[in-house]
């Protein structure tokens, strides 16, 4: 099982809202609100107050691959080190890799779902993403994490460039 967290973003109108959220094949955990600016200390901060829990609440426990991307606050050292001590299985993948990275297919999925709200507010945008979230099904998840190897191999056939 994978866990796989992120930084997405939802946006309407005129503003977005920044959120870090979490993914295994037993489906999704924590959603997190960031308020202001996100670098490497707020990540930081974030992994540190809900990998792990997230980690326990989908019934992995410490046996997971952890999934980032290579965004300059995943790569800042202190990160790196934090990772590497806590979670060795420490995958990487390139910048919203839609192919690679499975959690990119979560964000999309979630989008989709918010836009057909008129949230007029951050403040409905947020409701509406925690209520979409958590209506995300399982299979889903667990789909999509069981296609990696298929995504990987479809890379490679396609020497990189993106995929179907």
């Amino acid at each position: 099982m994978e866990k796989n967290p992120l930084v997405g973003t939802v946006k309407y109108g005129g503003g977005g809202v920044l959120v870090w959220g979490c993914t295994s094949a037993s489906g999704l955990d924590n959603l997190v609100f960031i308020d202001g600016i996100m670098n490497h200390a707020l990540n930081l901060n974030i992994l540190r107050d809900n990998l792990k829990l997230s980690a326990q609440n989908s019934g992995v426990g410490n046996n997971f691959d952890f999934y980032q991307d290579n965004d300059p606050k995943h790569k800042a050292l202190n990160v790196r080190l934090w990772c590497l001590y806590n979670y060795p299985q420490n995958l990487k993948t390139p910048l919203q890799s839609r192919d690679l990275n499975p959690i990119e297919h979560i964000w999309r999925e979630l989008e989709v779902r918010v836009r057909k709200h008129d949230s007029k507010t951050k403040s409905e945008l947020k409701t509406v993403m925690m209520e979409e979230w958590m209506n995300i099904d399982a299979e889903i998840t667990k789909k999509l994490l069981k296609s990696i190897s298929k995504r990987l191999k479809a890379v490679v056939d396609a020497k990189g460039y993106p995929t179907k």
